[in-house]
């Protein structure tokens, strides 16, 4: 637990796992993206300054709402970059937590007879200890929900 503002906050890590039965270069195509992350994540626009695919350093804008104004796009950092493999990306405070690191993971896995996809999300952040229950819960269900857009879309 760390002390912000004066309340207390509590580490929450909701995760969400599962092999797609599809090839790990698809996904990867898919996931690390910038201009893709509409078909899989809530994000309506993003804004990536750069003419390849990001790298640890680099910063992504995104708006979650079409009509939201540019000034209020979120900021994402992305710390960490495997090619091929995953990456982590920092995002500012949320509406009800505060630093929130979200990462994607893929790895090859025995599926059907070929190579298929384990992919697996993770999204850690600080919250107040009344909401850390319920963000778990919804942030599980969320990550879930990821999952399911990507396997539908590298389908």
């Amino acid at each position: 637990m760390t002390e912000t503002t004066g309340s207390r906050r509590t580490h929450v890590l909701c995760t969400a796992e599962r092999v797609l039965g599809t090839d790990p270069a698809r996904v990867w195509m898919l996931v690390a993206d910038p201009a893709r992350i509409g078909e899989w994540a809530a994000i309506a626009t993003v804004g990536f300054m750069g003419t390849e695919l990001p790298q640890s350093g680099h910063v992504v804008f995104v708006r979650t709402r079409r009509w939201q104004r540019p000034k209020s796009a979120r900021r994402i950092e992305i710390e960490e970059w495997e090619a091929g493999a995953g990456y982590s990306c920092k995002l500012g405070s949320y509406r009800f937590a505060d630093e929130v690191t979200f990462g994607v993971e893929i790895h090859p896995e025995p599926a059907g007879g070929g190579v298929g996809t384990r992919i697996r999300l993770a999204q850690r952040m600080e919250a107040a200890p009344l909401l850390a229950s319920w963000l778990q819960s919804y942030g599980n269900g969320r990550l879930e929900r990821l999952i399911d857009r990507i396997e539908r879309a590298t389908q």
